[in-house]
């Protein structure tokens, strides 16, 4: 080696040591304390257990991807942020861990939001619960996403009951890549209208721009805010392994194209419209995914393509063309498949160019409603190659006769001559979610484990 090679390899190394040394770790008791920080890459913030009442949590800095600057509860779970306490996450490569907020009420800010600068931040082991508004007409969010590849992970959010939806991601022109995974949302009671989502990627004005936020290995259970429990309003994302369960709403693609759904476990329980996926727009795929004791019709069943509205505006619906809907499993649903809900005088155009294949329906005496009947023909909709443990006179459906295997986890198969067709076998992720491990929290351990209660062989 040169010697100009060795004393720039010592230089690296002596800058290495200098950063290392500079990280700190700060204990901290206040809002105003935080503020005075000069954050660089590799230091801790603690906060002080106990409880940080109306305070404004602002966190600032930027480290690396080998140094984050992390934000963290002195001792995980015991750092109780109440009042009319809100954080903003503002930075690069930031993390927020083991936040409780609890007993307190945000008003029209949000409770934690990414800020529009924030790029590769994350917000962790942290719980929201009680942290509603007195009056249940002013909107507001408790967490809300903007910048670029930020990530909501093992979060425990219990309970919002005003208007807003729980968790917003906002797109701009650049594709954003969130991630919102492994969360448990543990019950939404009924709003009363629009505006009580659990999560909503995008919204109407940006529903055409690409968004590629991911949403997976959640547990969305009891969330009743509204017919929406996920909102999709943005292009290219991706929803999948997630559970629904006993909720009385469903997923919807209201906005945006290019969604890709599977991997989902839709276990009603004969709830009151529990439901599946309602899909509008253009190249969706949903497949692979599970259907279970969903009482849902019309806009609320297992599977249903809406009519669309001529030349709508970007509020409006628009025409669901070259769907892909296949490898899907639907067990004692009201409604297996929808065509043309929402039908009505300004809701007239059907889907067109959409296949609907190698699906297994059991425990249903009826396998399609067709409330748009001009969308018989295979320029609309194409149904092939799919299986039914029943009769039907519906074209691309064949009955099978071979007795439903049905594994530990109460979820039906096809017999094994038909085990290619529906919902493949369980992955260790989708076990994880009916085990209830490794969702929220890691100080605050779920104890539940989801089953399927209602059999129809």
């Amino acid at each position: 080696m040169r010697l100009s090679e060795i004393k720039f390899s010592l230089l690296l190394i002596f800058i290495l040591q200098v950063n290392i040394l500079n990280a700190r770790d700060y204990i901290v008791n206040s809002a105003k304390e935080i503020d005075e920080l000069n954050l660089v890459g590799g230091d801790k913030v603690l906060l002080k257990k106990g409880v940080w009442k109306n305070q404004t949590l602002i966190f600032k800095g930027k480290g690396t991807l080998d140094k984050p600057i992390v934000f963290k509860a002195e001792k995980e779970g015991e750092t109780i942020v109440s009042g009319n306490s809100t954080l903003v996450i503002d930075g690069e490569f930031l993390i927020v861990q083991g936040l409780v907020f609890r007993d307190g009420e945000a008003f029209n800010k949000n409770v934690i939001a990414f800020s529009e600068q924030s790029k590769n931040c994350r917000l962790t082991n942290t719980s929201i619960t009680k942290y509603d508004n007195s009056d249940k007409k002013m909107r507001n969010s408790w967490i809300v996403l903007y910048g670029e590849k930020n990530r909501v992970d093992h979060c425990y959010v219990k309970g919002k009951t005003s208007l807003g939806t729980t968790v917003g991601v906002y797109v701009s022109n650049k594709p954003n890549y969130h991630r919102i995974d492994h969360n448990y949302f543990d019950g939404r009671p009924p709003y009363g209208g629009n505006g009580g989502e659990i999560i909503r990627a995008g919204v109407d004005q940006t529903s055409l721009l690409d968004s590629y936020t991911t949403i997976e290995n959640n547990v969305f259970d009891n969330c009743d805010g509204e017919i929406e429990v996920v909102s999709n309003k943005s292009t290219h994302n991706t929803i999948r392994n997630n559970l629904f369960f006993e909720c009385s709403g469903m997923l919807t693609l209201r906005h945006g194209n290019y969604a890709n759904v599977y991997g989902n476990l839709f276990i009603g329980n004969k709830k009151k419209d529990s439901g599946g996926v309602r899909i509008i727009g253009e190249n969706h795929k949903v497949y692979n995914n599970y259907f279970h004791g969903l009482t849902g019709r019309g806009l609320s069943a297992a599977i249903t393509f809406m009519n669309a509205w001529e030349n709508p505006p970007l509020w409006g619906y628009w025409q669901v063309k070259n769907a892909e809907v296949y490898n899907n499993t639907l067990i004692d649903c009201e409604e297996p498949f929808v065509i043309g809900s929402g039908k009505n005088e300004k809701t007239f155009l059907p889907l067109l160019n959409t296949n609907v294949f190698k699906n297994y329906i059991s425990g249903t005496a009826l396998v399609v409603v067709w409330e748009e009947t001009a969308a018989k023909t295979p320029k609309n909709v194409r149904f092939n190659d799919n299986l039914l443990q029943g009769n039907t006179k519906e074209q691309g459906f064949t009955t099978v006769y071979a007795k439903n295997r049905i594994n530990k986890y109460g979820l039906i198969y096809p017999g094994e001559a038909n085990s290619e067709t529906g919902f493949p076998p369980l992955t260790k992720e989708q076990i994880q979610l009916l085990e209830g491990k490794d969702i929220g929290p890691d100080w605050q351990k779920l104890n539940k484990k989801f089953k399927i209660k209602n059999q129809n062989l």
